[in-house]
């Protein structure tokens, strides 16, 4: 899995958790395909490990067995990752009385919210008694458990289990709320956000190509969406190209009387595609036959209750499936492609949730292993007849785009800009084994007595306190440990053991040779670019396109966006040297352009790998090029809107302090200029900038208009 999606994930779940210590109520929000499922699992584990005396209830939607699905999930995480987690699923559709139990004896509950309902045994005293049952201190005996309620799929309206939330009992202490649309008149404002824009740029879900918004649905355009799809199927099952993946097509229809009438339509379009194989499924029947449903695959052999998961896999044979709602949530189909709205809908809501059927990334667990053509074809989703009402991201591009029988751009002309990479493998010349044998004096099966240097007494649970799970928080953000830990727990001799109780030493070990980076950063083959094309998320660190005008970007509407505040001062700044003629402009249809930019991440080549508890890629925020052709790169940071007391934040800008500087030395990177320009509170910036390995700012702090003056005179030389 790319780094930049563990990232992405762990921030989300790190501030949820600060945001849980904190409140009683939380909302969290998360595109769909984000990994939501897993997130909620790592922040109860994370939860359950400060404090062992936690319970959840989670409730899920019922529809199309989602809660047996999240279910299943937290299985497989507590085995493979989360081991703090005992699931359990809250299931009273069985028969008898016995199926209103519910065992005492596990940690995360799922409830299907469809089950508490009137008149149910569950809503008459089951639930209510169980909830009595594992926090006494309800009834006043001062022990006992504390519940914490999930709601996942919070938007959905849940009026029974809300009574729970709001009984004077108070039987959840915490409420934690999770939706990729979650309802703002409900008070469901997101405290926790993971934006379209860093989904899409960590490839964590796909960007969105819109086709035939405005047309009304017809045969040929429907025929014509077909092929569009076939084409993309030839590409997906290629046998040099291709993902080893069979695409999906799915087809929203509509309700009641025009239903029949789209399902006429759609089998007369594909009467010329005899071979793709569709279903039909119209309704929620699980019984085994249903006239509503069909398909022309060996499928509808099946009862209906199977199909879905049939259809599921990256290698169903099913190419299109057509549905009414059952479809807009839950269930989760990565190798879906392309969505075909029939249906008008009036819910911007419902088609957030639809659009997100198509937006998973099916090969997001070796997403790395692609070449750059196979993740261009599996990270974009087609739509057709729907748009987000309220879109949160906006497309821009830069500016001089020229086509000669292939496409070329004037500014990227000007900005072929080195970037650099930490060595890895052979290349870093660490080796456990090595180190092991240097550590202690002992056979190289590591046989014999291993107590002393390595590791203590190895008998017990891979001796001592070190279990797999333990190892394996501590392997998932370094591959090089991962791959060489593997090769050790293979083997039968006492090397695992030698390898798992020194594994802090180890770690420490490799670290140290990565950190080093004069010794460790290599400057790759191949050259970063500005995206052609990239977007922003809309927020509340806006600007006019006024003092813009000249710069590299374009786009509709009045403001480009930024990532905090102090971006917008400083892009600022660097337009009033613009305007002062230290930088480098060029002439594109006649209107000037001066050669600055956001480096907007989506699409972009300009990044440096550092290490920080992993590796990760620093883009950074901007950059120029002076009249002398000189490169400057900006980092900018913000304390202000932190806090100087975040240590994960100082300590991530003391590392790229570290990592800039060590480029700034390397042998080709001559007139690359790199600059750490970090907001205090009030209006002072402490300014670093690195160049030929010296320091032409070290940390000065200026205010006001004096910043402005230190720029220029470093522009000017």
């Amino acid at each position: 899995m790319l780094q930049e999606v563990i990232d992405l994930q762990n921030e989300a779940v790190s501030k949820l958790l600060s945001c849980v210590e904190s409140k009683r109520e939380i909302t969290f929000k998360a595109p769909t395909g984000s990994g939501k499922t897993y997130m909620m699992s790592d922040l109860m584990n994370r939860i359950l490990d400060r404090d062992s005396n936690v319970v959840f209830v989670v409730s899920t939607l019922s529809k199309g067995g989602l809660g047996e699905q999240n279910y299943k999930a937290f299985e497989r995480f507590s085995r493979e990752r989360f081991s703090h987690l005992k699931p359990f699923l809250i299931d009273s559709n069985d028969s008898g009385e016995e199926a209103l139990h519910i065992d005492t004896n596990y940690n995360v509950y799922v409830l299907p919210h469809g089950l508490y309902k009137e008149k149910s045994k569950l809503k008459q005293g089951a639930l209510v008694n169980f909830l009595n049952h594992i926090s006494p201190d309800l009834l006043g005996h001062n022990q006992g458990k504390k519940i914490y309620l999930i709601k996942d799929e919070c938007h959905i309206s849940t009026k029974n289990l809300d009574s729970l939330i709001a009984d004077s009992k108070g039987y959840f202490q915490k409420v934690i709320n999770i939706s990729a649309t979650p309802n703002r008149a409900k008070g469901q404002n997101p405290n926790v956000e993971i934006t379209e824009a860093q989904a899409v740029n960590a490839n964590l879900i796909k960007s969105i190509e819109l086709k035939g918004v405005d047309n009304e649905s017809s045969v040929e355009e429907l025929q014509g969406a077909i092929e569009e799809f076939i084409g993309l199927k030839r590409a997906y099952l290629d046998e040099q190209n291709g993902v080893g993946i069979n695409p999906c097509l799915i087809i929203q229809i509509s309700n009641k009387d025009k239903a029949d009438k789209e399902i006429k339509q759609i089998k007369q379009a594909l009467k010329i595609h005899s071979e793709l194989k569709y279903m039909i499924i119209v309704d929620n029947s699980e019984g085994k036959k249903s006239s509503k449903c069909e398909s022309n695959d060996k499928v509808a052999k099946l009862p209906i209750k199977k199909w879905k998961d049939y259809a599921k896999g990256n290698n169903s044979s099913i190419d299109i499936i057509v549905f009414k709602m059952v479809i807009s949530e839950g269930w989760d189909i990565p190798r879906a492609c392309m969505l075909y709205q029939m249906r008008d809908s009036k819910s911007s809501q419902l088609d957030e949730q639809v659009m997100g059927r198509v937006r998973r990334n099916p090969r997001l667990l070796d997403f790395e292993t692609l070449s750059d053509a196979q993740r261009e074809l599996i990270s974009k989703a087609y739509i057709y007849g729907v748009k987000p009402k309220e879109s949160s991201t906006t497309k821009v591009w830069l500016k001089g785009q020229i086509h000669k029988g292939f496409l070329e751009n004037e500014i990227i002309k000007e900005f072929s800009i080195k970037i650099t990479r930490l060595k890895s493998g052979e290349r870093l010349e660490f080796s456990a084994e090595k180190f092991l044998e240097n550590l202690a004096d002992c056979s190289s099966d590591f046989g014999g007595d291993m107590r002393g240097k390595v590791g203590g007494n190895v008998s017990g649970n891979f001796g001592g306190k070190k279990d797999i799970f333990t190892l394996y928080k501590e392997l998932q953000s370094s591959s090089e440990l991962e791959a060489q830990c593997k090769a050790y727990a293979g083997s039968k001799s006492h090397k695992w053991y030698a390898f798992a109780n020194n594994f802090g030493a180890i770690k420490r070990e490799y670290e140290k040779e990565v950190i080093d980076y004069d010794k460790s950063v290599e400057i790759c083959d191949e050259v970063g670019a500005l995206a052609l094309e990239s977007f922003f998320s809309a927020n509340e660190h806006h600007t006019d396109m006024e003092f813009l005008e000249e710069w590299a970007w374009q786009k509709e509407g009045e403001r480009f966006c930024f990532d905090s505040k102090a971006e917008i001062e400083w892009i600022k700044i660097i337009s009033k040297c613009a305007k002062k003629g230290l930088i480098k402009s060029i002439r594109i249809n006649g209107e000037k352009t001066a050669l600055f930019g956001k480096n907007y991440p989506y699409n972009s080549g300009i990044k440096f790998e550092y290490y920080l508890n992993g590796r990760h890629f620093s883009y950074p925020d901007f950059v120029l090029k002076d009249t002398d052709e000189q490169i400057h790169i900006f980092e900018v940071k913000s304390v202000d809107s932190f806090g100087s007391g975040d240590s994960d934040y100082t300590r991530k800008i003391s590392e790229l302090e570290k990592i800039y500087k060590a480029i700034s030395k390397k042998d080709g990177m001559r007139g690359y200029h790199f600059w750490i320009p970090i907001k205090q509170e009030g209006n002072r910036w402490v300014v670093k900038c690195y160049a030929n390995g010296k320091d032409r700012f070290s940390g000065e702090a200026f205010g006001g208009e004096d910043i402005i003056n230190a720029v220029v005179d470093r522009l000017k030389g």
